[in-house]
């Protein structure tokens, strides 16, 4: 009898917990959603979803939990898009070539040349063919795109100076394990080299790669300027790695925490954009006090030469559509 009763109290023990950890304060149902990026933790977009947890957390009194991995730890993105797809994975911040691979007009927006700035690709998502293009991805994938992340102008970083499109030859460059990064560093001349951001650090340090193209605070969270010492200032992508949810999970949130969470993305996602804007304007002038040599290249033969890749792209986005966004200033 007494090891009954005992065995009974370990299980309203067990039972109490699980049942507490699915409420929040209160006694109301609690939501938790797993967010995955490929971000080192010290990277501007992990700083910014560690606050937006942080906030929505605080502001639903600990009805909705997000649970951030950052740094792979729930795969590279092809892994954390299949974690979307089969509900194991709710948010994830991802490049738009990956979410393109199943809805490919968005690949637009991560074509060569087509921004000038942060201030103008923001201006692309909030137009009116914006909007359009990302409601019918949303349709056609059962993901919503929650919010652009400004992730940087990309430039190249190698281990000898680049002025012209032309000293490409030969040389090999990492590249995202992306279609439109791929084409484009093949019209450029180069061999691109794709593999996992992870494998960068190393494949530049022993030679196996003789570059690789990213934002400014990739390459410096990844601590790339200490096995690349020339930064060319290609600006080939003004890039957005937007925030991106399943519908089923937004589904889960009522009315009030639809609420939270979107207050938090404008303060905390939002301030990702922020974050990198300011970064960019500081960012380059302190690595050259430390000995990086910054390499002012020629850039409308990098533009002429991408030519039939923007060209080819029109059968992915629809004709007209990238010289649409282009237009908007």
């Amino acid at each position: 009898m007494k090891k009954v009763l005992i065995i009974l109290a370990i299980l309203g023990l067990v039972f109490g917990s699980l049942s507490a950890q699915g409420q929040g304060e209160g006694g109301q149902e609690k939501v938790v959603l797993k967010l995955a990026t490929i971000y080192s933790p010290d990277h501007p977009v992990s700083v910014g979803l560690d606050n937006l947890a942080a906030t929505v957390a605080e502001e639903s009194n600990g009805r909705l939990e997000i649970q951030h991995f950052p740094a792979g730890q729930l795969g590279a993105e092809p892994s954390i898009h299949e974690g979307m797809r089969n509900g194991t994975v709710d948010m994830a911040v991802m490049g738009i070539s990956e979410v393109g691979k199943r809805f490919s007009p968005v690949l637009v927006f991560d074509a060569p040349f087509i921004f000038e700035d942060a201030t103008q690709m923001l201006k692309a998502f909030s137009s009116d063919l914006g909007q359009e293009l990302w409601s019918e991805f949303e349709d056609t994938t059962g993901i919503k795109m929650v919010a652009p992340i400004y992730y940087g102008s990309r430039i190249l970083t190698t281990t000898k100076p680049v002025t012209t499109v032309q000293a490409l030859k030969g040389m090999k460059i990492r590249v995202p394990d992306q279609p439109n990064s791929v084409a484009t560093w093949k019209a450029l001349g180069a061999t691109p080299t794709p593999m996992n951001l992870g494998e960068v650090y190393l494949s530049l340090q022993t030679g196996v790669v003789d570059g690789q193209e990213n934002p400014l605070a990739t390459i410096t969270s990844s601590k790339f300027d200490e096995v690349c010492k020339y930064f060319n200032m290609t600006g080939h992508s003004v890039q957005s790695t937007p925030l991106f949810m399943t519908t089923a999970a937004y589904d889960k949130l009522d009315d009030e925490l639809k609420a939270v969470l979107d207050a938090a993305v404008q303060k905390d996602v939002y301030g990702i954009t922020d974050y990198i804007m300011n970064y960019e304007k500081t960012g380059l002038e302190e690595l050259a006090s430390k000995g990086i040599t910054i390499v002012k290249v020629e850039r409308q033969g990098f533009i002429d030469a991408a030519q039939p890749v923007i060209q080819a792209g029109a059968a992915d986005w629809g004709e007209g559509v990238y010289q649409q966004l282009q237009s908007i200033k």
